[in-house]
């Protein structure tokens, strides 16, 4: 059994935990919440699992195998005493609002030599790897469309609407189509982007972009665009990513989990077969028990990359200038 530790009781953190409890071979062992009335709610759900608030106090009180940081973006920082010690690692996107943490941490893990994985659990899509496989054979690509459009959900008072806190809807949401957009068609080499805060201005507290425009430079020559909104309607909303590749076009639909692959003559169609949430934590769980990392799709190393081009579309346009992504 792999006995783990869960740092962060919300949302995404009952998502993994209902996706753990499918798995034979995990065992949620503690969890851990400044608010800890959180942590103790989500640890009456597993028999014999306890609740702490101070993350020290958790790993020094458990034994433990890997665990999971599902904390707010503003929260990171505390990896480096989870891999120090020899635990395993899976951390929620965006790993850090800072490169400089996000470094620091990655040195960490790779001085620990433990396994790590971060959720972009789009990359463990069927369809993903259908439309990676379908274009490698037509390729190469040329040009990139993504767009994250969600209309306005958040309760007042919400982290997310503080930049300081959660770090812009780039950072934080659309990172999920910046990762895609990099897993399907490679690293990125330029970034220049155009945010915006125009039509949530009346949400107290809400300092967040609301539109941004984002183009990309690849470096195997191709261009992109990512598009973003958290102001839409609730009838025009949705997450996607359109590659068109000298003779095929693939769309995959991002939360939606479909793919579809445009030819001259014809339109193929496929929706995913798997559940992305559950295959990340599965391999995660597998390569933690074996030792074999082969199977993770997301490393911190790798998530790092999609931070920085994040991180860079802010600073472009704040300075309003392109950077090169190093």
């Amino acid at each position: 059994m792999v006995a783990i530790g869960i740092v962060g009781c919300g949302g995404i953190a009952q998502q993994h935990l209902s996706c753990l409890k499918q798995i034979p071979e995990a065992k949620v062992a503690a969890f851990c919440d400044i608010d800890l009335g959180r942590a103790k709610a989500m640890a009456s759900s597993v028999h014999g699992s306890r609740a702490y608030k101070d993350v020290s106090e958790m790993l020094g009180a458990e034994k433990l195998d890997a665990v999971y940081v599902c904390v707010p973006p503003f929260a990171h920082g505390f990896e480096k005493l989870v891999v120090e010690r020899g635990l395993h690692i899976f951390v929620e996107k965006p790993i850090a609002l800072s490169l400089e943490m996000a470094k620091e941490i990655e040195a960490a893990i790779a001085r620990a030599g433990v396994v790590n994985s971060v959720g972009y659990m789009w990359r463990y899509l069927d369809t993903t790897e259908l439309a990676i496989k379908t274009l490698e054979r037509n390729g190469p690509i040329g040009l990139v469309l993504g767009q994250y459009h969600d209309p306005y959900w958040f309760p007042p008072g919400h982290w997310w609407i503080s930049k300081s806190k959660g770090g812009g809807q780039v950072v934080e949401q659309s990172t999920h189509v910046f990762d895609l957009v990099r897993y399907v068609a490679g690293d990125v080499s330029r970034v220049y982007g155009e945010l915006g805060t125009l039509l949530l201005n009346e949400v107290p507290g809400f300092d967040v972009e609301d539109v941004s425009v984002v183009s990309l430079r690849f470096k195997s020559g191709a261009v992109g665009v990512v598009t973003s909104t958290c102001a839409s309607r609730k009838t025009f909303t949705g997450t996607k990513v359109s590659f068109l590749a000298k003779n095929v076009a693939a769309e995959l639909g991002g939360h939606a989990g479909y793919a579809k692959i445009y030819w001259d003559d014809r339109v193929e169609e496929a929706k995913a077969n798997v559940d992305p949430y559950l295959e990340e934590d599965r391999v995660f769980v597998e390569a933690v028990r074996t030792g074999d990392a082969s199977g993770v799709k997301s490393p911190y190393s790798d998530a790092l990359e999609t931070l920085k081009v994040t991180i860079f579309a802010n600073k472009s346009s704040e300075d309003r200038r392109p950077y090169q992504v190093d």
